[in-house]
């Protein structure tokens, strides 16, 4: 059984590099691309009908944190990236890239510009990064220090299997320096890209002083958008949704599984 919500969801330490942000001073900030552009994007005709899209307002409390990514390709706010985390009864922009903003003559009103997936002629791997509503892949093996794959620095992967049962490849993670100056454009193949320093900064958020699982601050029971039962291993799991949907067990309680109390949000606003 499921229950369609379109719109349901401790400031973090920066790296070198990075802004430590006030939650106070923050959720406020005036700025065309600030929390007050994403709680816009929930208005009726902002974004097509069948885009699945949760403002920060809206966000399950089950999340301390919600990640959204643009992965529009044409708009002045395309190939963005918010982090934020909840600051009293509201929201606030968690941390932000010293280097991107320094001189800019507004404050930071997002974290750091991205590059997200855009298909290659001739090469079938490479595509657009999914949108939709997903949770951080808790298990450890989807979560790698140092150079996870080539090209891929701290790779973070989302939870994913298709309906074949592989696992989702799409990640967010950084990457290497040559390719810096192609943030804020499509480039990848399909994940989430940004400069290494700032991967430092979002892998530090999951794990502090390098915990995982349980032992993180930002572990915790969220709802679970997959059917079948949240296996530890790398087993096929089945029945995903993407659009945020609760799912429900069969006496009326939402699904939920151990995870990282982080939302991600992927959609595109050029469409």
């Amino acid at each position: 059984m499921r229950l369609t919500r379109r719109g349901f969801g401790r400031l973090a330490i920066g790296a070198a590099g990075m802004v430590a942000l006030s939650g106070r001073a923050l959720a406020t900030v005036p700025g065309p691309f600030g929390i007050d552009y994403l709680e816009r994007l929930a208005a009726p005709g902002a974004l097509p009908d069948d885009m699945a899209f949760v403002p920060p307002g809206a966000v399950d409390a089950a999340y301390s944190h919600a990640v959204y990514v643009n992965t529009a390709t044409d708009g002045d706010a395309r190939q963005k990236m918010w982090v934020l985390a909840r600051a009293g009864t509201g929201w606030a922009l968690a941390m932000a890239d010293a280097d991107h903003w320094a001189g800019q003559d507004v404050p930071a009103s997002y974290s750091w510009p991205v590059s997200t997936g855009i298909h290659y002629q001739g090469d079938n791997r490479s595509g657009p990064t999914p949108t939709g509503i997903f949770n951080i892949d808790e298990r450890s093996a989807r979560h790698h220090t140092g150079w996870g794959a080539p090209g891929m620095y701290k790779p973070i992967y989302i939870d994913l299997h298709y309906s074949g049962g592989r696992a989702s490849g799409v990640a967010l993670h950084g990457t290497t320096e040559a390719k810096y100056r192609r943030l804020g454009r499509a480039d990848s193949h399909g994940c989430v890209r940004m400069t290494q320093a700032n991967m430092d900064a979002f892998w530090g958020l999951f794990h502090p002083d390098g915990v995982v699982g349980d032992a993180s601050p930002m572990w915790g029971q969220v709802p679970r958008y997959f059917a079948s039962d949240p296996e530890t291993g790398m087993a096929a799991r089945t029945g995903y949704v993407r659009d945020g949907s609760l799912l429900l067990a069969a006496d009326g309680a939402v699904l939920t599984r151990p995870g990282y109390r982080a939302l991600l949000v992927f959609y595109r606003d050029d469409l």
